[in-house]
């Protein structure tokens, strides 16, 4: 799919909000991953829905090309009203709200801000919290004794080395470094999921990034009616366990586990994530 042709809306709080259309059909809206990243990676890698569903890719305030704001509006809350914003400034009626990694908080604020809107949640590696107190037992556990050493060599090294010198790219590479032994898939596609992860300087980075680790929606899915998908990989640790949680709190969610895929679905198993996500749309149409 080529690379749509970016557009912009002006929130109600004045913020300029970039975003491109492709596609025909029910409006699926994405929320990208990050923090520090863009729409950009989810382009090509949905371009087989576009036939169809009307693609929304953007960027979230503070993120990409769409314009920064005033850091307390920095907030998962915030991201998903703006969503709804978006939907209503371009005329549908309800939308299908299909998230990555951390856009997962975004789109679950989304179901519970505007359950009358979100026709369906599609979420791929996501999870309903970061907390450590929630999460860090079950990440373990699906980690295993291998990587979980390896992460604490690479979490060693980092205190060792970059935890005191100022925030600097190559300092934000380290500490995702940790990250990534968590979410490693095949060693066949990691040059491509590696493409996927470019750095962008976002605004909203360290705000989101904070958030993130603080966020707790496990007691609010009860009031999600709407239906689910959660697709996830075998291999990435901390949304493997949070699979758990979706299973108990979203009792109406398909769930589709990939055997030792990583963070990234729509790389490794990128056939059946597109027919997963497809039988989704095909049964709310």
């Amino acid at each position: 799919m080529g690379a749509p042709e970016v557009e912009r809306f002006d929130t109600r709080d004045g913020v300029s909000i970039a975003y491109w259309v492709s596609g025909r059909g029910d409006a699926v809206i994405m929320c990208h991953g990050g923090p520090s990243t863009t729409h950009e990676y989810l382009v090509s890698d949905l371009g087989d829905l576009a036939g169809s569903a009307t693609l929304v890719f953007h960027d979230y305030r503070g993120s990409g090309r769409s314009e920064t704001a005033a850091p307390a509006s920095y907030t998962f809350e915030r991201l998903a009203d703006d969503v709804d914003e978006l939907r209503e400034h371009l005329g549908f009626e309800s939308v299908t709200v299909l998230a990555h990694s951390m856009g997962g908080f975004v789109a679950l604020q989304y179901a519970l801000r505007h359950p009358d809107r979100c026709r369906a949640l599609i979420l791929m590696s996501c999870t309903p919290a970061g907390t450590i107190g929630r999460t860090g037992i079950p990440t373990l556990r699906a980690l295993g004794l291998a990587r979980f050493a390896r992460v604490l060599r690479r979490a060693g090294a980092y205190l060792a080395w970059w935890s005191w010198h100022p925030r600097s790219d190559a300092k934000t590479r380290a500490r995702f470094s940790i990250m990534g032994t968590l979410q490693e898939g095949q060693p066949a596609f990691r040059a491509e999921v590696a493409a996927r992860e470019i750095l962008a300087n976002n605004d909203n980075a360290p705000t989101l990034e904070r958030l993130g680790f603080k966020t707790d929606l496990c007691s609010e899915l009860s009031k999600i009616g709407c239906p689910a998908l959660v697709i996830y990989g075998e291999n990435d640790a901390p949304f493997a366990a949070a699979a758990g949680l979706f299973r108990a709190g979203l009792p109406q969610a398909r769930i589709v586990q990939f055997a030792g895929v990583g963070h990234h679905p729509l790389v490794e198993e990128h056939d059946r994530t597109i027919r997963a996500i497809s039988e989704t749309l095909e049964r709310i149409a």
